[in-house]
């Protein structure tokens, strides 16, 4: 069987905002990217576990959570919301409030690690404010994976029909698309819409694949046992899958998706239902200005004793009980009478709370 590539489209970067956890990224990975929308943005708000004491700014958008310290926007957090596991609202002890405070409370998953993030707003009246966007929009996030998964098998076709989300247009459909999955093959029908491509069996529509533009890589023709094949190819963080299928006037098909998924990449969907902000895409416009704080900064010699990782990571022990921690990490400290992380060599309790 050869594989020789007869046409084929430029790979395109993934999409990584709504997916990753990212910390002090430059301001251009900080800045909108297509498709991203602010829901909402509000000043005075407090990174309580990793920058307590420091005022920022937090942004949410249709995507990820974004915050970035007022003083140096280079500390900075990008929370996509695939990685959030759940959210609350807890009290804290805020420094920038000067006592206790309620907060957004997010517990969060990315890649083999687990992280909890704490923000606070200084202004009482912002509190329920920034609870309420956050929840309605991780609710919406939640709600349509459709937009932006890969799904196999899924419950989206209804007697020979798709089953169409909310703001979905049909462009084309393709009957007697031959799936090369097997080594049968199987004949099915090509459905092309403004989000996804859809493929299902005739025979049974339960075998079927739904492709989001997000999620696709690239699209070629090329050689395959069977004749010429449309291979598409996904993404990394959707599995790497390598989809081929045999159509008529391969070519005629091949032109249409590649326009098709070439204008999405510059207005992408991704299907979170919100009311946005008509607001600039630029942090740096988001942002009130403001006067400066008339305070002194006091230098110790206390510097940073862990990595950002680790400011905001959570032992393994805190999430599940059958997993070990290092006992190392754990001691208990006389002055304060409890159990507490070890701190590094040469610091002590009172070099913590030190005010000159």
């Amino acid at each position: 069987m050869t594989n020789k590539i007869q046409k084929t489209t430029e790979e395109v970067p993934f999409l990584w905002q709504d997916r990753e956890i990212r910390f002090d990224i430059s301001m251009a990975q900080l800045s909108l990217q297509s498709g991203e929308q602010i829901v909402d943005s509000m000043n005075d708000v407090e990174d309580t576990k990793g920058n307590n004491g420091d005022r920022g700014s937090l942004i949410i958008t249709n995507l990820r959570l974004i915050w970035f310290c007022d003083k140096d926007r280079h500390i900075n957090l990008s929370i996509g919301y695939d990685c959030v596991l759940s959210n609350d609202i807890r009290d804290v002890q805020s420094i920038l409030k000067g006592g206790s405070s309620q907060a957004l409370y997010l517990r969060t998953k990315y890649q083999s690690s687990r992280y909890e993030f704490v923000f606070s707003c200084v202004v009482a009246e912002n509190e329920s404010r920034l609870f309420q966007t956050f929840q309605h929009v991780i609710k919406s996030y939640n709600s349509t994976k459709l937009y932006r998964d890969l799904k196999l098998r899924a419950a989206i076709i209804s007697e020979k029909q798709l089953q169409l989300l909310p703001g979905e247009q049909i462009y084309s459909k393709y009957q007697g698309v031959w799936n090369l999955s097997a080594e049968q093959g199987n004949l099915g029908q090509f459905i092309i819409t403004n989000v996804r491509i859809v493929w299902f069996a005739q025979l049974t529509e339960s075998f079927n694949v739904s492709l989001p533009w997000l999620q696709m890589k690239c699209l070629r023709v090329r050689e395959s046992k069977y004749g010429v094949a449309l291979v598409l190819e996904t993404s990394d963080f959707s599995g790497s899958y390598v989809l081929g299928f045999r159509v008529e006037n391969v070519d005629k098909v091949f032109e249409e998706i590649a326009s098709i998924f070439k204008t999405f990449r510059q207005k992408p969907v991704f299907g979170v239902q919100c009311h946005f902000e008509e607001t600039e895409t630029d942090i740096a416009k988001v942002t009130i200005p403001r006067e400066e704080d008339s305070m002194r900064i006091v230098e110790t010699d206390y510097e940073h004793v862990r990595s950002i990782q680790n400011t905001y990571a959570v032992s393994k022990k805190a999430n599940n009980g059958n997993e070990e921690v290092d006992d190392d990490e754990i001691e208990f400290n006389y002055s304060l009478g409890l159990a507490c992380e070890k701190l590094p060599k040469g610091i002590s309790i009172d070099a913590l709370w030190k005010i000159v």
